[in-house]
């Protein structure tokens, strides 16, 4: 299955908290952590040294969870705030995105961040905030403030990239702040392409379960109806038509009898 070949975990819960569905990198996972990260609220867990991310959505008959490794990410913030004379050599070793702000300003942007959006580090610098998605510029001053947040950017083609931002204070007294960023573009394409086939799934099962509900009842009733009268007309019927009735019911029996599977097993059969 696709979903087995992407490299993050997916569980699909019903309503009840139930797990109905779990991929391959998921089914990997010791089957305690899975039992926490389904009915837990943290959005990061960290199993033995590695961290990994928690996403939940909720869709029609329930959640979607999506468990993503982001070891790399957490260590490399850790290191970061650890030591701020090592941070150049960090950032261009790092597979993220990174870029430092001074006074609202970008003094610093890393390869990576380069590659994702397709600049030089020089026209990032001088129209940073012009490449932000208007939807998205608001969202800043929450960044500034350490909230990770998911923001959109145009790209050198034009196109929209999603990245997943968060953000750290280095220095206090010049207002410096490192700025990480991991394009999560197909991440995104994904979720939004399993809630929407889920959501199509979800239709051709309400649909299944109408035709079966129409069906038990254009069917069923005129049924009962006739063995109804069959049963009594066949006690005051002389032999040779009271044969015939009990041959018709028997065929009205049979019907009833495939109607009946059809409705209950979806199988076709007497």
């Amino acid at each position: 299955m696709i979903l087995d070949n992407i490299p993050v975990g997916i569980l699909f819960l019903d309503k009840k908290g139930e797990i109905i569905y779990r991929n391959r990198i998921a089914t990997e996972l010791p089957e305690n952590d899975i039992a926490k990260i389904a009915r837990g609220k943290e959005t990061l867990y960290k199993l033995g040294k590695k961290y990994y991310k928690i996403r939940k959505t909720t869709v029609a008959e329930g959640h979607l969870i999506t468990i993503e490794d982001v070891t790399e990410q957490v260590v490399a913030e850790n290191a970061l705030k650890e030591s701020e004379e090592r941070y150049r050599a960090i950032c261009e070793s790092t597979p993220m995105g990174i870029i430092l702000m001074k006074h609202n300003e970008i003094i610093y942007v890393n390869k990576n961040f380069e590659r994702m959006l397709g600049y030089h580090g020089k026209k990032i610098k001088e129209d940073f905030f012009d490449l932000v998605h208007p939807e998205d510029q608001h969202k800043f001053d929450k960044l500034l403030k350490g909230e990770t947040l998911q923001m959109k950017f145009f790209d050198s083609n034009g196109a929209v990239k999603w990245l997943e931002m968060g953000c750290g204070k280095i220095t206090e007294s010049e207002e410096t702040h490192l700025i990480n960023a991991i394009d999560i573009t197909q991440r995104k394409e994904m979720e939004m392409n399993l809630i929407d086939a889920h959501e199509k799934m979800q239709k051709v099962l309400e649909r299944e379960r109408k035709f079966l509900e129409e069906v038990s009842h254009y069917f069923f009733n005129p049924l009962c109806i006739a063995k109804g009268y069959l049963d009594l007309s066949i006690p005051n019927a002389d032999p040779q038509l009271r044969r015939k009735l009990e041959i018709t019911k028997q065929a009205v029996s049979r019907v009833e009898n495939v109607v009946k599977h059809i409705v209950t097993e979806g199988r076709i059969y007497e």
